[in-house]
């Protein structure tokens, strides 16, 4: 067997071969997590199925003398497969949870955060916001803005840092989340009014951050949403290891998804889908209310945003599977 995997190529971190032959079959991947999917594919098409999590959803097939005849070279349309609990994810639930993401595949060969990160970015260096208050958004007069002064190149020059230091305490990490706060209340100040829109502020500092991280991690990532006041595309261009996941609700400027997704790609960004597949204040958990369980939504969105370009998919979710 000749590996067809580059090993410098992180798309190919799930790619699997299933093989069958006179004496048994070959289950071969690229990553020992590649392997862990060749197994629970080869199961499945045994008939072994996990449908949500828990022993209840449990269907081990009683097949004596089982049979597959197979030639398979698997890769994973989208990058990240993500199905998260919108309210944390507790003690109890996390061992079923994560044994159905494996046994479904539902996982991140590229995982990089992209969820909001301005606040905890100030926890981490309240010190250094203490000294420069200029570093913080411009509100009514005041400097006291969590959207900070992205205008500002020592605040930009902190949150590379920031990024920077990150990384190095845990090399595990395959990037870092720079998106905004959620909410409103810009910075005011005539400097970075003078940028352009919302987009642009984002973009200029998740650029910046981009550059230090590559030029020191290479392989890294830097991620973000489009959402809320920075939904739409930027007038500039993106840096290319910036991963931007367009939101499926919570956007402004009368824009579609389709249309963001091209909007964002026209300026060089690396796109995926941050989606909501259950909301509480939406659906409240009720049968049939909920994204997620609107199998026609899916099975319509899933393959149209992947032939539009998405290829990471971060969906919001309760723990309600029924």
């Amino acid at each position: 067997f000749r590996s067809p995997w580059q090993k410098r190529d992180p798309t190919q971190r799930e790619d699997y071969v299933l093989r069958s032959h006179d004496k048994g079959v070959w289950l071969l991947g690229s990553t020992e997590q590649a392997v862990e999917h060749a197994v629970w594919d080869f199961l499945y098409r045994l008939g072994y199925r996990q449908f949500f999590p828990g022993p209840t959803w449990e269907a081990i097939p009683n097949d004596p003398e089982p049979t597959v005849a197979v030639d398979v070279h698997e890769h994973p349309d989208y990058y990240a497969r993500r199905i998260w609990y919108g309210g944390g994810i507790g003690e109890w639930s996390r061992p079923h949870y994560e044994a159905w993401r494996e046994r479904n595949r539902a996982q991140q060969g590229i995982d990089v955060p992209s969820g909001h990160a301005y606040d905890a970015i100030l926890r981490r260096n309240l010190a250094a916001f203490t000294e420069h208050p200029e570093y913080l958004g411009l509100l009514d007069g005041k400097r006291q803005s969590t959207k900070f002064c992205i205008s500002n190149p020592g605040l930009r020059r902190l949150i590379a840092a920031d990024a920077l230091r990150l990384l190095a305490a845990d090399p595990q990490l395959q990037g870092v989340s720079v998106d905004p706060s959620d909410g409103g209340n810009w910075c005011q100040c005539t400097a970075c009014t003078a940028m352009g829109g919302i987009s642009n502020r984002t973009v200029t500092l998740a650029n910046e951050v981009a550059a230090a991280v590559t030029a020191k991690y290479p392989d890294k990532w830097v991620a973000m949403y489009a959402y809320n006041e920075h939904s739409a595309p930027p007038t500039i261009d993106v840096h290319p290891r910036v991963i931007v996941n367009v939101a499926t609700a919570f956007i402004k400027g009368g824009q579609t998804v389709e249309q963001l997704l091209a909007g964002w790609q026209a300026r060089k960004a690396t796109v995926g889908i941050r989606e909501y597949y259950s909301v509480h204040p939406w659906d409240r958990d009720l049968p049939g209310r909920a994204r997620g369980g609107n199998l026609t939504y899916l099975a319509d969105v899933i393959p149209r945003h992947h032939a539009l370009g998405a290829r990471f998919l971060s969906a919001e979710s309760s723990y309600n599977w029924g």
